[in-house]
């Protein structure tokens, strides 16, 4: 799942930094913005895999002490996100309406912690 927000992300990304559609025609205002809200109602129904899953493998992933000290820092942040996304959801289903602008508000922040804190954790260990 973070793999496909991912790809998404970096698709979004070109464009907005473009400022142009992948037929190089220009981006008006408006369809950025259209295309960043599809952006993040797909990233946030993907993402909610994400949160399921995510605080069992965080947990498993936490050693009581680790050589890479920068793996624990980064695991840190992305159980915060979770946690956030988490009180998100909660607060969803338990608390009821959300508007769609400020759950893509709340969600980005956690979204986008997964999206560069995964990557890091690892990259800096040499091949096995």
């Amino acid at each position: 799942m973070l793999g496909d927000i991912r790809c998404e992300h970096d698709t979004w990304q070109a464009m907005n930094l473009s400022g142009r559609y992948s037929d190089a025609t220009p981006l008006s205002a408006a369809a950025l913005g259209a295309a960043t809200a599809s952006f993040l109602d797909h990233a946030w129904r993907r993402f909610l895999t994400v949160v399921d899953h995510a605080p069992a493998l965080l947990e498993r992933c936490r050693p009581a002490s680790s050589p890479w000290p920068d793996d624990a820092a980064a695991l840190s942040r992305l159980a915060d996100a979770v946690i956030d996304a988490e009180g998100l959801v909660d607060e969803i289903v338990h608390g009821g309406f959300v508007a769609e602008h400020e759950r893509r508000a709340r969600a980005w922040p956690a979204i986008e912690t997964l999206l560069s804190r995964s990557a890091a954790v690892g990259a800096h260990r040499p091949s096995e």
